[in-house]
């Protein structure tokens, strides 16, 4: 699947960012809910090459990581992998992003954040220029108020999953189970290509 191009004219579009590292049925669900709830016509799955909040390298390479993106979102008309941040490589700005994409879609970008990254929101790259230009909307994991900056921001009524790419790295590494974790696609690629076995503690 290539990057989401001209498919996205006349279209609402929301953007889901992240490491990706692996993608699992979490990121899909929430992805899923704001498909349903919103109207948005085309969920974006955007990797980072290397988010600016993480000190650590991706433990898949940006090729891996894409391709397990491309085999989790085949099959939903409504999902698509944007994977210009990886083009561009270095650290990857959300709003470097939204920048890009804006004007070859319907209206204002969505922007989806997990409520782990809510506290360091305001430390993030140009973060008023990110509230101007896109819906901001938040997956909760529980009912704590959003902080001044995000007052504005939708708090998603999710049902969130306790599931995690840490805890499904560490999972691989100490050889328990992880099927089911991700998409069944997702879980051949990780066992054919050996991925994370060596991660048990990253």
């Amino acid at each position: 699947m290539a990057a989401a191009g001209p498919m996205m004219s006349k279209q609402r579009v929301a953007l889901l960012g992240g490491t990706f590292d692996p993608v699992h049925v979490g990121h899909l669900f929430v992805a899923e809910e704001v498909h349903r709830l919103f109207g948005y016509q085309r969920i974006l799955f955007v990797p980072a090459a290397q988010p600016p909040h993480k000190q650590r390298q991706p433990c898949a390479d940006a090729q891996q990581r894409l391709e397990m993106l491309q085999l989790a979102v085949a099959g939903n008309h409504a999902f698509a992998v944007e994977s210009w941040e990886l083009h561009q490589g270095g650290v990857s700005y959300t709003v470097d992003t939204v920048r890009h994409l804006s004007g070859r879609c319907d209206g204002r970008l969505g922007l989806i954040i997990g409520d782990d990254l809510v506290e360091g929101f305001d430390r993030w790259h140009l973060a008023q220029e990110l509230i101007r230009r896109t819906d901001i909307m938040v997956a909760r994991r529980d009912d704590r108020p959003l902080p001044g900056l995000l007052s504005a921001a939708t708090a998603l009524d999710n049902s969130p999953l306790a599931v995690s790419s840490s805890m499904i790295r560490e999972r691989i590494g100490r050889g328990a189970a992880f099927r089911y974790l991700v998409p069944e696609s997702v879980y051949d690629y990780i066992q054919r290509h050996g991925l994370y076995r060596m991660h048990a503690v990253r």
